[in-house]
């Protein structure tokens, strides 16, 4: 079996072919009805309608796939989640024989039936299943599936075997880099009213390296070492700060002989429930800080609270999030009121807008003491002056078009009242236009169009949307694999390495893979999505920004698509005809 991640094609085709001798179409119609009913309301399209639609182009229009091509479906759709099917897994057992329904019936620790074999196949179905697990690669194992199907462990259990790497040192900061150090240095630094600012680079520029190495010089210089605290939006982003950390201080243990000590890094996000004592540096989400402040674990709240009486530093991820409910109940908590002097210093984090320093980014500076820490070495023209550097890549622009019926929003008032509330899209109105089958054949002809070694992100509109995409390429032979919120984390940590690795021609997602995911390679961005907002629009093109000097590419491909969309708005791709570095495209 070949590493996890993309299906290898020798484990699709004996799946396929096993499920076709085991199942009839009515057992397979079953479990892809079950696997697409779950959280779907009737009018929200399924994953089988949208690719059926997408592949059957004359005619009526076609919402079910042939029977024959159910199996292959099924497991285009999964991937190596088939199995998760409780549903599946019943049909499954009521196919076995005789002996492989006892053989799987009695494994150790299941409960026992007195039925017949239906009961037993119930019984089979019900038990816990954890991918990875002994009991997932025994059922697997039993009924001729690739043991790939058995999925991946969620836990940290070490490696068979170690490869050791030798000790590459990191780079120097660049002159930018070290100008905004010295500011984060001073902020960190200074007395309460002063201790407060907003470290702001464009994404793929080293923000996060640059806030690590000020914070940890900052540590050091300090008698009494308390505790840094950072706060990040997601996993990813909590997990590349932590990474931060793990290399600037091994770099540092190289540079500075007077450092030999350890430094101490918590984890806590997830199902992370705890908090060390004393600490060097907690990395924590938002979400879990929430959580703990709203749930009822006494032991857990009491290590915050032991947290908060050692807190040297606190910095904010993502810190135009920061109006967020959850967000002022965590920094109440930590004695942090915005508009107040804060008793520990406050850095915020926030990605430049490419249209440079705006309004929001000034009013985000102002609940930081008006302190917008910028680089004076670049100049007024950020952008240029680091793609002139190689530090940005240089984004070629293409507006795809395609012949299809209009968007309406005002047709539904709740669609009116969210964007006149949020100023995007409602989710059942980007459903809607996920929905096209026009422009998903519009979309799959473009993906299909780039070459195969391209490292390509796919922003979709919903999660059946990047769904569909990811299962369509598959079926035309390309290697894709799609990302979302309900993706387990064992499973997204794989893929993405797999597409870092460029095993990966295409990577799908919806809501995902916006912050907090560094792939350098990805050589282009296709947007399926459609939005107003700036924020997220820069967040999704910033994965593909970085340029050579910092690992990246020298250019990248931004597709977007021309939705004819009727609102009082403006597309936020529109507004950035002066940042593409060549000519708009549109075909």
């Amino acid at each position: 079996m070949e590493a996890f991640g993309q299906l290898s094609e020798q484990d699709r085709s004996q799946a396929i072919q096993i499920l076709r001798r085991r199942l009839v179409p009515r057992d397979l119609r079953a479990v892809i009805e079950d696997l697409e009913s779950g959280g779907r309301s009737r009018s929200r399209k399924s994953v089988e309608w949208i690719i059926a639609a997408v592949e059957h182009e004359s005619g009526r229009a076609r919402s079910k796939l042939p029977e024959g091509e159910l199996a292959d479906f099924l497991v285009d759709r999964s991937g190596f989640g088939l199995l998760e099917s409780r549903t599946l897994r019943e049909r499954l057992a009521l196919s076995a024989s005789e002996d492989e329904l006892e053989t799987l019936h009695d494994y150790r620790g299941a409960e026992r039936s007195r039925g017949g074999s239906r009961a037993k196949a119930k019984k089979i179905a019900e038990r816990t299943w954890k991918p990875g697990k002994s009991w997932p690669r025994h059922f697997a194992r039993v009924l001729d599936i690739p043991p790939a199907f058995a999925g991946l462990p969620g836990s940290t259990r070490e490696p068979d075997t170690l490869e050791v790497a030798p000790f590459v040192p990191l780079r120097e900061l660049e002159d930018f880099q070290q100008d905004l150090k010295e500011q984060v240095i001073e902020v960190l630094s200074g007395a309460p009213g002063t201790n407060r600012g907003v470290l702001t680079l464009p994404t793929g520029a080293g923000k996060t390296r640059t806030a690590v190495e000020s914070l940890i010089e900052w540590r050091i210089s300090q008698s009494r070492r308390q505790t840094v605290l950072w706060i990040a939006q997601s996993e990813e982003l909590c997990e590349q700060a932590v990474q931060a950390f793990r290399e600037v201080w091994t770099d540092l243990g190289h540079r500075n002989d007077q450092v030999r000590h350890t430094m101490e890094i918590a984890r806590l996000w997830g199902s992370g429930v705890s908090v060390p004592s004393d600490p060097d540096i907690v990395v924590a989400s938002i979400q879990k800080l929430d959580a703990v402040l709203r749930g009822t674990n006494d032991d857990t709240q009491q290590e915050l609270e032991l947290l908060r009486e050692d807190l040297g530093a606190v910095v904010v991820d993502e810190a135009h999030r920061m109006l967020a409910p959850s967000y002022n109940r965590v920094l109440r908590f930590l004695g942090i009121e915005l508009g107040q002097k804060a008793p520990v210093p406050v850095i915020g984090l926030t990605a430049t807008p490419f249209r440079r320093v705006d309004a929001e980014t000034r009013q985000l500076a102002e609940r930081f003491h008006s302190k917008l820490l910028s680089s004076r070495s670049l100049g007024g023209d950020i952008v240029s002056e680091l793609r002139r550097r190689d530090v940005l890549s240089r984004p070629e622009h293409k507006v795809l078009s395609y012949a299809g019926p209009g968007f309406r929003m005002d047709d539904v008032e709740s669609h009116r009242a969210h964007f006149e509330q949020f100023k995007d899209f409602h989710p059942d109105f980007l459903r809607k236009i996920g929905e096209s089958d026009a422009r998903n054949r519009a979309l799959l002809e473009q993906l299909l169009e780039l070459p195969p070694d391209c490292p390509t992100l796919f922003f979709g509109c919903t999660v059946e949307h990047s769904i569909a995409m990811a299962v369509l390429l598959r079926r035309a032979g390309r290697a894709a694999e799609v990302v979302t919120s309900n993706t387990r984390s064992a499973t997204r940590r794989a893929l993405i390495e797999q597409f870092r690795d460029k095993r990966l021609s295409v990577l799908c997602n919806y809501g995902v893979l916006t912050t907090g995911f560094d792939a350098p390679a990805v050589r282009a961005l296709v947007v399926g999505r459609p939005t107003t907002s700036p924020v997220l629009y820069e967040q999704m093109i910033g994965r593909g920004m970085r340029g050579p000097r910092f690992g990246g590419t020298k250019s990248c491909l931004v597709v977007d698509i021309e939705d004819n969309i009727r609102f009082s708005g403006q597309l936020a791709y529109e507004r950035y005809s002066g940042y593409w570095s060549s000519n708009q495209r549109r075909t």
